[in-house]
Formats: structure tokens, sequence, C-alpha cells
């Protein structure tokens, strides 16, 4: 659960605009270099480049206060010593040799070749079969892969003694002046703020009993809203829709009608049929009217800003509340929310933000 709020404070986005220091929290600078990285990462940087230059300064001023946020958390940690506890030098040592391992490996199956005659050999029996051709490198180099590792493996065994798998390919890696140093580093910034978030979220929920008492004062976390299918018609002019509400009344369809005089675009492509409807989803006006609708009768004419509306419930599926067992992450995750602004606010407290004069205006704006 930790884990899931400290990625929180690290979605990353946008393209740098700033050079320089943009802002420290503490006395640790935010760069540009710093932002550059997190669009290298970031799951929206694919999506930035179509945004409004609006869009794109709010996506840009959240990822600065996430940013800030990360840098006091990561701050707070260390003065708790966090990263001194038994722990966390294991937990990143453990990272450490796995990179390591991970990259040596690497390395070894980039040094198994496919000798040019076995390559003629493959053209000749398998012809311009692309598959069949990949599917044949892909088993050479796994067969002669593995068996280059069982001999490396060895070799170490005899070398180093009685270490783990991991620890001997991350001392083959050293030796082959494999450097994780910077990523290490980022790693370990992650994991001071994780374990922060950890100890904090064992110090807001001792026991499950906090989380029952919150559920208890907070049951809409496990109400699931009643979901209706509606049948939708809106035109421009009230006394065009109670002559259509008449029809209808009558036995026409409010879905043939609608397909021809509704002014929404969906709703007239779709015959009016507007899908399953959350209770609470539409406008006010809306969900008055449908609280009180019966299944399959038509309403009275709806008056809102977009037109005059007919509206039919033709199915629905009722709300019902959840019991807390089967919600519990739930009221979990809600809890947690609820506290970390506030946590945030002391913490950032200890550790001053200061903008860079030069970008000072614009920047904190936009992080506001």
């Amino acid at each position: 659960m930790c884990r899931n709020i400290f990625f929180l404070f690290i979605l990353m986005i946008g393209q740098p605009v700033w050079s320089g220091v943009i802002v420290t929290v503490g006395g640790r600078a935010i760069t540009e270099d710093l932002l550059e990285k997190t669009l290298q990462s970031s799951p929206f940087a694919t999506q930035f480049p179509t945004l409004d230059s609006d869009e794109q300064a709010s996506l840009r001023g959240d990822l600065l206060q996430r940013l800030i946020h990360f840098e006091a958390l990561a701050l707070e940690a260390e003065r708790l010593r966090l990263d001194q506890t038994t722990e966390f030098k294991a937990e990143l040592k453990s990272f450490e040799e796995g990179l390591l391992a991970q990259r040596y490996l690497q390395q070894l199956r980039e040094k198994v070749t496919i000798p040019e005659e076995r390559k003629q050999l493959w053209r000749k029996t398998l012809g311009t079969d692309l598959d069949a051709l990949a599917a044949a490198r892909a088993v050479y180099i796994s067969r002669h892969y593995k068996a280059l590792k069982k001999d490396q493996l060895a070799q170490l065994k005899r070398r180093f003694g009685d270490l783990d798998e991991a620890g001997l390919w991350a001392k083959a890696a050293r030796e082959a002046g494999i450097n994780v140093e910077d990523q290490v580093k980022g790693y370990r910034r992650e994991l001071l703020v994780s374990s922060l978030l950890k100890r904090k979220e064992k110090e807001w929920i001792p026991g499950e009993s906090v989380l029952r008492d919150y559920y208890q004062r907070h049951p809409e976390i496990g109400k699931i809203p009643e979901r209706r299918r509606i049948g939708q018609l809106v035109v421009a002019d009230r006394q065009l829709a109670e002559q259509l509400r008449q029809r209808i009344l009558a036995g026409e369809s409010l879905f043939k009608l609608a397909r021809e005089f509704s002014i929404d675009p969906y709703g007239r492509k779709n015959a009016g049929d507007m899908g399953w409807m959350k209770e609470g989803s539409a406008m006010p006006t809306i969900e008055k009217a449908l609280a009180s609708l019966p299944d399959n009768t038509v309403s009275d004419v709806i008056q809102t800003p977009r037109g005059y509306h007919l509206l039919i419930i033709t199915d629905r599926k009722p709300g019902q509340q959840k019991a807390f067992p089967a919600i519990q992450d739930r009221v979990r995750r809600a809890l947690l929310a609820e506290k970390m602004p506030v946590y945030l606010q002391q913490v950032l407290s200890r550790y001053p933000v200061q903008w860079n004069s030069a970008q000072k205006g614009g920047a904190k704006r936009l992080a506001q």
C-alpha cells in the first residue's frame, strides 16, 4: 500500500522549459536535468505534445508540486535516519546486487554470436520464413547462453567461494567495470520516501479497528451507486418537446423519435440510447427527475441549459452498500488520502521552498 502511495509522488510529465535550478527544497535542488529525466519515464510523455498550452502548464505545475513533496519527504526520512536501519541497508544492497547481476548477464548474453555458416544453413532450409528464422536464432542464442552462463557461474564459485548466485554475478559485474551508482542513488531516494510513508501508515493505522471506525464515519466509501440504462431525446423548443412527449405516450418510440429530432449529436447517432449511467453522474436537474421516474415511463419535459429533455429508464441495476471486509483496502486508501495533505504541510514547514529568482513568478504560479 505504501508503495502505491509513493508512486503518487513520482508521476512525471512534460518537457523542461527552465534552465538550471528551478526551485530548492531544504537546500536540495530541482533542476532542468531532473525534469528531463522524469519526461523519459513518464506515462504521459507521448500525450503531452497533443495538449494545449493551458493543459501543458497545468501538468507542469502538478509535476513541480509532486517533485517538491517528494524532495521534502526524502529529507524528512533522512532526518529520521531511516536509511540507517538494517532493513533499509539490506534492501538497498539487494537492489544493487540484483541490478549488477542483471547488467552482467545482459552483457554475457550479448557475447553469444551466431556463426555465418549457421546463418547460411538457415537461409537454405528456412528460406524467407521470418518467423522461423527468428525462432531459430532465439533457440540458438538461448542454448549457448545457458551453457555460457553455467560455465561462468562455476568459475565464479571456484574463485569467490560460497556466495549466493546474485552475489557472484555482482562481483563479476564489478570486476567488469559495470557501474550502477546513479541507479542505486535514485533507488535510495525512492526507498527513503517509501520507508517514511510505510512508517506513517503504521502510525495512522495501527490496527484494523481504526479502519472500521473510519468506515463507520464515512459509509459513503462503501456505497455502490445505482446504474440505469437511459433513453433520452433533447430538442431546443419546449412546445416541440411537449408534442413529442404526447406522441410517446400514444405509443411511439422515444428512441425512434430521438434519431429523427434530437439535437444531441450522440443521442441522435445512437437513437437516444445513452447507455448505462451511474446515479449522480448527470446534471442535478436530470438526476432529480430520474430519482422518481418509474421504469419504461417517459418523463415530463425537463429544461436544462442544453435544451428540453425527455427521459426514459429501460433497465436498472440497484445500488448496494458494501460491507467493510469487501472494501477494506478502499477504506485504507481513503484514510491515507485524508491524512497525507496535512502531513505534507507539516513536512514542508521544516524544509523551506525557495524559487529561483529568474523563474519565481511563472514557475511558482504553475506549482500552486
